[in-house]
């Protein structure tokens, strides 16, 4: 049966729009742009080069969304334009792909899940990890009870995140630095993996001379008593990525290099997820909830974990002392 055509427009032309999400929208063959809005029009003209047709550009997103109509959007913008963007589409009945982090304030969030849940549309958060074979297997294993009682997540995420530069660089666009950003990978899938609530946490933070942060390092202590202990280096060479979880019955290690998985121990031991378990990504999903009217779709409620737990780092960051995640 042939795949049902879809409609959607883009917001951002920038890297990350062009190099991830739009070979995800070539690759599934039935999605059509019908428009892109960026304020840089040299991004754009990038974007459709790679794409190989002239497509309706906007240089103000409203503009686009007044003029175009479309199924869904895909959102790859600035940190702190996630939500008035997301929020626009939601109201106009559009699904919504949004960038990680989802938004950088909990209130925003609970705003946004609320509304997509009362437009009955598919809210999105492109965190690709949530679509590796090994996490969906992980966290399989921690959902049957395999690990028994969680007791407590220890990761770290390094990157040459200084060279990345532009508004990442910008704590008015980017709401914060570094593990607001690369970092939220981290935060998301500690929590999506575990379901730990964080109630507390203490941060520091190393802005090493930037005006956001590039170094960080935070202690949760989650609804149960488990710990959650996270760090984010921003100055180092490359990437490199473990997330280690400790349970009263067993544990896993899931390591990445390079942005690739490169291996999942459990007790030690290699693991590999069965073969029913495949690996998709964000965008794949996105469109295949759309085509389904939701069948299978799962709200994103640790989104809003993500946001309540960043903002308390932030915030305990700033004070030097404990504080409550709201």
């Amino acid at each position: 049966m042939a795949k049902k055509r879809l409609t959607a427009v883009l917001m951002g032309c920038g890297g990350n729009m062009r190099g991830a999400h739009l070979p995800r929208i070539q690759a599934d063959g039935a999605v059509r742009i019908a428009a892109v809005a960026d304020p840089n029009e040299a991004q754009a003209a990038s974007l459709m080069r790679k794409a190989g047709a002239k497509l309706p550009y906007f240089d103000d997103w409203r503009a686009m969304l007044e003029a175009v109509p479309a199924d869904g959007a895909i959102i790859s913008t600035p940190h702190r334009d996630h939500f008035p963007q997301a929020r626009a589409c939601l109201e106009r009945g559009l699904h919504v792909l949004v960038e990680k982090p989802l938004v950088i304030r909990a209130a925003h969030a609970r705003n946004l899940l609320a509304l997509a849940a009362k437009q009955e549309r598919a809210l999105v958060v492109a965190y690709q990890r949530h679509w590796m074979a090994h996490f969906v297997y992980a966290r399989e294993l921690i959902q049957s009870g395999a690990l028994g009682t969680i007791r407590g997540v220890t990761g770290y995420v390094t990157q040459n995140w200084l060279g990345m530069g532009g508004w990442r660089q910008d704590p008015a666009a980017s709401g914060g630095g570094m593990f607001m950003d690369t970092g939220s990978h981290l935060v998301a899938a500690a929590l999506w993996l575990t379901g730990l609530r964080p109630r507390t946490v203490t941060a520091t933070f190393d802005n090493v001379g930037r005006e956001v942060d590039v170094n960080s390092a935070a202690i949760a202590r989650c609804a149960g008593g488990a710990l959650l202990t996270l760090a984010t280096l921003g100055n180092a060479a490359r990437h490199d990525e473990r997330l280690a979880i400790a349970g009263s019955e067993g544990s896993l290690v899931l390591r990445l290099h390079g942005w690739g998985l490169r291996a999942m121990l459990r007790d030690d031991a290699p693991a590999e997820p069965p073969k029913r378990i495949r690996a998709s990504t964000p965008d794949a999903a996105f469109f295949g909830w759309m085509r389904r009217g939701l069948g299978g779709y799962e709200t994103p409620d640790f989104a809003l974990q993500v946001a309540r737990l960043t903002e308390a780092a932030y915030r305990a960051a700033g004070s030097g002392e404990t504080v409550a995640v709201r």
